[in-house]
């Protein structure tokens, strides 16, 4: 959800806007995360030992801290939590000052200390199941990334190496102390994902609807809409908009507000568009809900009669 409404942000909210280019870094931030996250789930997928895996766990402590962690493998012998860094440059874990710092391009940087981040998490599963081992490591998805120094009392390593220290971690742990479904199950029943971080008006957002090739605004004609600078042409290129103003501003839409958006030559060129939606009546205006799905409007219709 994050990753979509930054996307979104980017796509629709002006560049003027105050915020603009914090919402372009968290972009970029979270769509490596995603790109590391996916690194460690290639490897995981060598596990031939029964085994859960739960990514992106959010939840709230009895303190109600919220924990993020971004993998956590059950085992039936034991736990393995996984702290995943996508980036490049040369990595420098200095345990002491609890930090990390990396050196790119002669420029040097401090982040968190990751370990610290992981150990809180351990520290908060152990207290949840007390008798199950529970082990960690912080794994670098970056394959070019160069780690010059680390503590050697904690496990940090590049992503390739985690199915051997998984096999180590199960030789060490060999007896069963776990229900694989159970502890999932209980762990999946304190996932608190984060709620939508931010919200918009319609007044906020860039008017019309884009090409997905060229970025330029489209025009309506003939029942499709057309793009003036590549001639690219999308009979569904506004459910991209709506899909946008479900993520920015509210999952129901006004006629009057489609027009607005999407910069409509009038509201009975919109009703023929959103006729495909379900209405909501509150009062004495009518809503349009937006479904989630909003995408497979286009495909379920592509055997239907043109929008004219």
């Amino acid at each position: 959800m994050r990753l979509q409404q930054l996307e979104a942000i980017v796509r629709r909210v002006d560049e003027l806007h105050p915020n603009y280019s914090y919402f372009k870094e968290q972009l970029a931030m979270v769509d490596a995360g995603i790109s590391g996250e996916n690194e460690v789930q290639f490897f995981l997928q060598e596990l031939t030992v029964p085994h859960r895996i739960i990514r992106n766990l959010s939840f709230f402590s009895a303190q109600q801290q919220r924990h993020e962690i971004d993998f956590v493998v059950i085992f039936p012998s034991l736990i393995v939590c996984f702290e995943v860094k996508n980036m490049a440059g040369s990595l420098h874990f200095d345990a002491e000052a609890s930090q990390l710092l990396r050196t790119r391009a002669d420029v040097i940087e401090r982040f968190p200390n990751p370990i610290e981040q992981l150990n809180r998490h351990l520290r908060v599963l152990s207290s949840l199941f007390p008798t199950i081992p529970i082990r960690g490591a912080v794994v670098i998805a970056n394959r070019r990334a160069i780690i010059t120094s680390k503590p050697l009392d904690f496990p940090i390593f590049h992503a390739d190496y985690i199915p051997s220290f998984i096999e180590k971690s199960l030789l060490m742990y060999t007896e069963p102390v776990l229900c694989l479904d159970e502890v999932y199950h209980d762990l999946m029943s304190l996932h608190a994902p984060h709620k939508k971080p931010f919200s918009f008006s319609i007044e906020q957002l860039k008017y019309g609807v884009f090409c997905v090739r060229c970025t330029a605004k489209m025009h309506f004609a003939q029942g499709k809409f057309l793009c003036p600078h590549c001639r690219f042409q999308d009979r569904y290129a506004c459910l991209q908009a709506l899909h946008d103003f479900r993520l920015l501003v509210d999952t129901k839409i006004t006629n009057q507000q489609f027009c607005r958006l999407c910069d409509l030559p009038s509201r009975y060129v919109a009703k023929r568009l959103l006729r495909f939606l379900p209405i909501v009546k509150r009062g004495k205006y009518t809503y349009y809900e937006i479904p989630e799905q909003i995408f497979m409007i286009g495909y379920e219709e592509s055997h239907d009669s043109p929008v004219r």
